[in-house]
């Protein structure tokens, strides 16, 4: 299993993720966390109104 990945998620997803993320962010935040907070559902989201 690659590095940070939850159980549960796959994988190819997962990669794809984080390789945006990298892109993006440059070395401002880790990807990896990034990656299972989203995609684990962990997330705040703002009210868009």
């Amino acid at each position: 299993m690659p590095r940070g990945v939850k159980k549960g998620l796959t994988t190819k997803k997962f990669d794809r993720c984080v390789t945006k993320v990298k892109s993006k962010s440059g070395k401002k935040v880790n990807p990896y966390a990034v990656c299972n907070a989203s995609m684990s559902g962990k997330t705040k989201h703002k009210n868009k109104r």
